[in-house]
């Protein structure tokens, strides 16, 4: 007779790093900036990585769905979440009121995602904030040209640079981790080559940093998260079973 396997709740075997943002997460895993790609490579066989990334999302509209993404289901399963938010949030009221949200209330609203995530149980050391990069206004104004759009960028690095402030302060006082993406990429004389064509979002280049910072980060966090199953070169061929322990 046939020897049976027994049952296994695969569902419950891969840990999940999730990744939480607006179109900077959810090109993620895109030709165009690749960190969520990279990220999911490191972790292979290790943990899954998902991407919940909303395009054109800002802190308050993130928020409101945020209970759909995370919740007490998948709770145990969770290894990390990274929330990557502001570059919307920090578009100017008069050129983009229904993306604006003003520092104050983005402030809090990451605050309060913070605070839904470890009243489920999830632990503050397991949380990443990450703060908007700088962006090419240049380089994004040709693109609103180019869509037929009014040539007004609707965003300034020195605005970025303070929600990017207001997102590190988040971490501290919420003692979550942070990675400073904004800072990291402007202290570069060559910065602009880690912005992609329209200006915005990150490049192939933007992404490899991001993910180069997030992962000193999550080796910590995931430390104990090992590679699932045996090394092929360890298994027996002639009597598998026992090589996986069953």
């Amino acid at each position: 007779m046939e020897q049976r396997l027994p049952e296994l709740q695969c569902s419950r075997k891969f840990s999940k790093i999730f990744l939480i943002g607006d179109s900077q997460t959810q090109d993620a895993f895109s030709e165009q900036s690749g960190w969520g790609s990279i990220i999911s490579n490191h972790f292979q066989r290790r943990c899954d990585v998902l991407n919940r990334g909303l395009y054109g999302y800002n802190t308050r509209w993130v928020k409101l769905v945020l209970n759909q993404l995370i919740d007490e289901a998948n709770v145990e399963k969770i290894a990390a979440v990274v929330i990557f938010l502001g570059s919307n949030d920090a578009n100017s009221k008069a050129v983009f009121p229904q993306y604006h949200v003003p520092l104050a209330e983005y402030k809090s609203l990451l605050g309060d995602m913070v605070d839904y995530i470890t009243d489920l149980g999830v632990s503050r050391e397991k949380i990443i904030l990450v703060s908007a990069p700088p962006f090419d206004e240049e380089q994004w104004i040709k693109t609103l040209i180019a869509n037929g759009d009014a040539p007004l960028s609707g965003l300034d690095n020195v605005t970025l640079k303070l929600y990017a402030e207001a997102c590190n302060e988040v971490a501290a006082e919420k003692e979550v981790n942070s990675v400073d993406l904004f800072s990291e990429m402007i202290s570069k004389e060559d910065w602009k080559k880690y912005v992609c064509d329209d200006g915005l979002h990150l490049a192939k280049e933007g992404g490899k940093l991001l993910a180069e910072m997030l992962i000193q980060k999550l080796d910590k966090i995931c430390e104990k998260h090992t590679t699932w199953f045996p090394h092929c070169d360890s298994i027996d061929n002639e009597n598998p079973t026992p090589s996986f322990g069953l």
